[in-house]
């Protein structure tokens, strides 16, 4: 009896001598700013979504996002790396594009208001064990010549290429309306009460509110902060129609020319307004339309056509 006493003892203690440092690192990770819950999926030939979450009493002042072709798991793998974005404390996801095919792997750090990295790993958590490939296609042919010279099939090129504008100016001058369109038209006008007509406010995409650290969304998200955002209307036209003029990525290209849409939408250039939303009406639909209707409210017939 005294032999299992001593033993039930021994074990007694050897239980919560082990269990000691466990409870005192799991404190330690509470008390510091962890992200939680980290994903990664593929959403484009190019592009890997990321998402995670935050808890309440998370005191970060940001996060830096950490990308690798092999799992991250040690803090010596990130001390000396730069992170390919970093976004706002309460942001909880964030779309990664990328230039090259491959596997890759993310980690999550939160960083303090001095600036310093809680460089903290726990896989899982805030660190993907499991890698997100991206597959060349099918009709994918590697070139064989120097590493700056390749260009992979959907990705975008260091130097973008001249672009054929497709949507400059008409110059076509306006039809005049004949004596009796005009008559017409005044009739049927005469028949519906005039509406007061307001301006829409300006539309935002969702991937261009936070800054991506490269390729075609990072310059037009400068062009929309300088110009757009501070509603001058007439330096955005003029820095779009510049952007444009190369090639770009066209899920970008598409995003701008409804930016550029909007601006001469605001410049009161309805009838450019409306070709552009136009344009892009295919890939906005029901967006497309409510500008478009807007627009036609706006938009007047010269006075030299009639």
């Amino acid at each position: 009896m005294q032999i299992l006493r001593r033993a039930f003892f021994t074990l007694l203690t050897l239980i919560i001598f082990l269990s000691f440092p466990v409870n005192l690192y799991a404190q330690k990770v509470m008390a510091r700013p962890v992200c939680t819950a980290i994903s990664a999926q593929k959403i484009g030939l190019n592009k890997i979504q990321l998402k995670w979450n935050i808890p309440s009493d998370f005191n970060a002042a940001s996060i830096a996002i950490f990308r690798s072709t092999s799992q991250i798991q040690q803090k010596s793998s990130i001390s000396a790396e730069k992170p390919v974005a970093e976004v706002p404390a309460q942001t909880t996801s964030y779309t990664d594009t990328l230039t090259h095919y491959g596997d890759y792997y993310y980690a999550l750090i939160a960083r303090d208001k001095n600036g310093d990295l809680f460089n903290m790993l726990l896989p899982t958590v805030n660190a993907t064990v499991k890698a997100v490939s991206l597959i060349p296609p099918d009709d994918y042919i590697e070139i064989a010549s120097t590493p700056e010279d390749q260009y992979v099939p959907g990705f975008l090129r260091e130097l973008p290429l001249p672009y054929l504008d497709l949507i400059s100016d008409l110059n076509i001058p306006p039809t005049k309306m004949g004596a009796k369109a005009k008559n017409e038209g005044k009739i049927l006008a005469g028949k519906y009460a005039v509406k007061k007509t307001k301006l829409l406010s300006p539309y935002i995409f969702e991937e261009d509110m936070v800054l991506s650290p490269e390729g075609d969304d990072f310059f037009l998200f400068e062009s929309l902060k300088t110009y757009f955002i501070k509603k001058d209307y007439k330096g955005s036209v003029k820095d779009l129609r510049e952007f444009l003029s190369l090639t770009r990525d066209p899920a970008v290209m598409i995003r701008a020319i409804f930016y550029l849409a909007e601006s001469h939408y605001y410049c009161k250039d309805y009838r450019k307004a409306l070709e552009l939303f136009l344009f892009v009406e295919d890939e906005y639909p029901e967006l497309s339309k409510k500008w478009i209707d807007s627009t036609l409210d706006f938009y007047q017939i010269p006075k030299e056509s009639l």
